[in-house]
C-alpha cells in the first residue's frame, strides 16, 4: 500500500507532449561522430537505446586506451547533437489531449509535480513555454541537469531534493523503459501511460497503467 501521495513526476516526450524528435537521425549523427572519434564500427546500430549506445561506446574507448579527458569530449560533443536535434524539433511537435487540465487539477488537489526527461534544458524550457505549462511545475530535471540521466536513478534522486518529497510518496507517470527503470530504481511507483501492446516489459514495472494522461487524476484520488 503506498503512502499519501504528495508529489507526481511526468515524463515529457510522448507523455505530455507528442514529440517531434526523429531519434533515429538523431542516432545516426551521435554514432557517425562516435565511429570518426575511434569507437569500433559494427559496435552501435540505430535500434539501440541512446544511452545504451554511449555506455557501449564509452566502454569501447576505455578498452582502447582512451583518456578520461577524450572520452569527456566525445561525451560532449554527442550530447551538443542530441541538443541540436531536440531543438531542430521544437516547431512540429503537438501537446496531448486533456494535459493542462490534469496538471491543473493535480495542483489544485495540492500536489507537487516535475518534470524528468532525457531531454535538454533548452528544450524543455521551450517546450513549457510554448504549450503555456511551466506554471504547473515546481522543479524540472533535463538530461543535461545530471551526470546520469535516467533509466540511472540518480536522476529521480535529483529531481526529489527539488521537489523536498520523499521516493514513497511519488508518482512517477512515463511511456517508456527508461522511465519505469528509472522508477524501479529511485523506489518511486510506476504509472504507465499508453498502449500495452509491444510495452509488456515496461509494464512488468508498474504501479498502475492508464490509457490516457487525463485518468492520472482518478488515480491519485483513489490512493
Amino acid at each position: 500500500m503506498m503512502t499519501s501521495v504528495k508529489a507526481v513526476v511526468f515524463d515529457l516526450d510522448g507523455t505530455l507532449i507528442n514529440s517531434a524528435i526523429p531519434f533515429k537521425e538523431m542516432k545516426r549523427k551521435i554514432i557517425s561522430y562516435l565511429q570518426s572519434k575511434g569507437v569500433t564500427f559494427e559496435l552501435l546500430n540505430e535500434e539501440m537505446l541512446t544511452v545504451e549506445i554511449l555506455k557501449l561506446a564509452v566502454e569501447d574507448l576505455k578498452r582502447k586506451g582512451f583518456s578520461e579527458k577524450q572520452i569527456a569530449g566525445a561525451l560532449a560533443q554527442a550530447s551538443k547533437i542530441m541538443n541540436e536535434v531536440e531543438l531542430q524539433s521544437i516547431n512540429n511537435a503537438t501537446l496531448v489531449d486533456g494535459v493542462p487540465e490534469t496538471l491543473k487539477a493535480l495542483k489544485n488537489r495540492g500536489l507537487k509535480l516535475g518534470l524528468l526527461t532525457r531531454s535538454c534544458h533548452e528544450y524543455v524550457k521551450v517546450m513549457l513555454t510554448r504549450f503555456n505549462l511551466a506554471k504547473y511545475f515546481d522543479a524540472v530535471a533535463a538530461r543535461d541537469d545530471v551526470d546520469q540521466p535516467k533509466p540511472s536513478p540518480e536522476h529521480a534522486f535529483y529531481l526529489l531534493k527539488l521537489l523536498g518529497v520523499d521516493a514513497r510518496e511519488t508518482l512517477f507517470v512515463g511511456d517508456h523503459w527508461s522511465d519505469a527503470e528509472c522508477a524501479r530504481q529511485a523506489g518511486l511507483k510506476f504509472v504507465f501511460v499508453g498502449s500495452w501492446q509491444g510495452n509488456r516489459k515496461v509494464c512488468e514495472l508498474c504501479y498502475k497503467s492508464v490509457n490516457k494522461v487525463s485518468d492520472i487524476v482518478k488515480i491519485v484520488d483513489g490512493i
